[in-house]
């Protein structure tokens, strides 16, 4: 094709009926990515009681996260340079093959390696949908559809647990696995009939893979460390600062090889970019303060207030509703006003208050006030998570639609994983700094050292065959119900103690978001598909080459 030619961008050239067709194509691929994660949180203790391997349990999670994280940048340079459409149905075709996997496992190990392989497959689905969106859409059109994919994943989170739980009763946590390879079918056949195959050129020798692979072990390097300091190893050991020693190399290495190759990963003119930078940093430090946070939430409920598993999987239910609501009534305001700014400073406000409230939770506090502090939290997050991605396409041209995509994910996730690691390390010292000073001394020295040591343990009530052990053996101690009622006691006002502290730094982080939502710059949503350079220098062409429709 000629340089020379009139160019239309992708979602010029489809119809009303096809960009409908191909909107609930896409909205179905990332139901079946956004199922997974909380369908299979219900099935865990099924899945232990028949492969065993608690102390595995963890990388059932972790790994996922791990490669979903790895795979997104270099999936978003891919596919800008040779479709969409291929990633998505290899990504499909990954994710229901590891979901087939992760069924039949025979032990625990097995489970955890085909849970990597489907991380691969949910990380290219999650890069490419979003992409794909920003092909199909102008941006201020985005921002009106951006909600119903917010719908499809708030959809996926709250019949997940519901069917994860009929799934395990029924035929077994297997099918929680299962129901992902109908499902994956009915979401291939539909982006195969209803998503053109469109490509930019270039050749795949072109790719700048040396850079990808430093950018892989650098990240899979430092999450490591984030993850194992807590648990594993401690923060101060050598395993975890040689990890982040490794991880701060890897990534030196990277911004030298982004900084000579033509086609980088991750160019480095998107960090000149200032919109970039300001957007990425917020959905960052936010997905620290509030996921990191809200992670450790459930304990509480179930420790503190002494609350079914159920009751505490049900308060993220308000959460949710609320994002929903928010995001297609925000959604349908910046597409009608153009304008995007004093919406996510309003947002970032109603969040940094639900998190400000959220350090009145104590023991006994009615789970009602949980509920509307979770719902407050989801209304302020609707307004700020899906105009930021809107943001974040508009800030770069058409060509790099999938890099800035992806590094909005990339960000994301990395901002959660630091999240849940430092607020770990709070919690748990917290807590045992606040239950060793509360217990009576009596009490301390009265009760064995083995039982002692598991009521340091936060999560000791959600263990009801260890919990039921040292029960009977503080129990068989003279006055041995005072000593265990005591003991008790003290661990729900330290659990208390300790959620109470990282709401606050929640709290700080939430301001933190308020100040850069005051301080990004607002720039215009584009009405056509007239894309901007990285630098936002001026207009620039743009076309991808349409191989195939249908």
């Amino acid at each position: 094709m000629s340089q020379d030619q009139p160019q239309r961008a992708l979602g010029e050239m489809l119809t009303s009926r096809q960009k409908f067709l191909l909107m609930n194509s896409l909205m179905m691929t990332m139901f079946i990515s956004a199922l997974d994660g909380s369908i299979v949180t219900t099935a865990t203790p099924h899945i232990l009681a028949d492969l065993g391997g608690f102390k595995l349990l963890s990388w059932v999670f972790t790994v996922y996260l791990l490669a979903s994280t790895v795979v997104v940048p270099l999936v978003g340079k891919l596919s800008d340079m040779f479709g969409r459409k291929p990633f998505v149905l290899v990504g499909i075709a990954i994710f229901v093959a590891a979901s087939a996997a992760s069924g039949a496992a025979p032990s625990m190990v097995a489970l955890i390696v085909a849970r990597a392989v489907q991380g691969v497959g949910g990380g290219i689905l999650f890069g490419c949908v979003f992409a794909t969106l920003g092909d199909l859409f102008t941006p201020i059109e985005r921002a009106k559809y951006m909600g119903y994919f917010i719908g499809a994943f708030t959809l996926a989170s709250l019949t997940g647990p519901t069917l994860g739980g009929f799934l395990t009763d029924g035929p077994g946590w297997r099918w929680c696995f299962y129901i992902n390879l109908p499902v994956g079918a009915v979401a291939a056949a539909l982006i195969w009939f209803n998503l053109p195959f469109t490509q930019n050129g270039g050749k795949l020798s072109q790719i700048d893979f040396v850079g990808a692979f430093l950018l892989s072990g650098a990240t899979v390097a430092v999450l490591l460390a984030l993850v194992w300091s807590n648990d594993e190893f401690g923060w101060s050991s050598a395993e975890t600062i040689g990890l982040f020693v490794a991880g701060g190399l890897l990534l030196l290495g990277f911004v030298f090889q982004e900084s000579r190759h033509p086609q980088a990963i991750f160019p480095l003119s998107l960090f000149r970019n200032r919109v970039f930078v300001q957007a990425n940093l917020l959905v960052a430090i936010q997905g620290a303060g509030m996921f990191g946070a809200i992670t450790y939430l459930p304990t509480f409920i179930q420790t503190g207030l002494g609350a079914s598993a159920t009751s505490s999987g049900l308060v993220s239910t308000p959460q949710s509703l609320g994002l929903l609501a928010t995001s297609i009534i925000g959604g349908q305001i910046v597409s009608r006003t153009g304008r995007f700014k004093y919406q996510v400073i309003f947002g970032a406000v109603v969040t940094a208050i639900a998190a400000f409230l959220m350090q009145t939770l104590d023991v006994g506090v009615p789970k009602s006030h949980i509920v509307l502090f979770m719902a407050l939290f989801g209304l302020g997050s609707g307004l700020v998570g899906p105009t930021i991605s809107v943001v974040v396409q508009s800030s770069v041209g058409q060509e790099l639609m999938g890099v800035a995509t992806s590094g909005r994910q990339f960000f994301m996730q990395i901002g959660q994983v630091m999240g849940v690691a430092i607020f770990g390390l709070v919690f748990t010292t917290s807590y045992t700094s606040t239950f060793t000073a509360d217990i009576p001394a009596a009490v301390r020295t009265q009760i064995p050292a083995d039982a002692f040591a598991s009521f340091q343990d936060p999560t000791l009530p959600l263990d009801p065959v260890h919990f039921d052990a040292v029960r009977q053996e503080v129990l068989a101690l003279p006055n041995g119900q005072t000593a265990f009622n005591d003991a008790v006691t003290s661990q729900k006002k330290a659990v208390a103690t300790a959620i109470e502290r990282l709401f606050l730094g929640a709290t700080l982080a939430g301001l933190v978001v308020v100040v850069l939502a005051v301080v990004m710059t607002e720039i215009p949503l584009r009405r056509t598909f007239s894309s901007l350079t990285p630098e936002g220098e001026g207009p620039q062409a743009f076309e991808p080459v349409v191989v195939e429709l249908g």
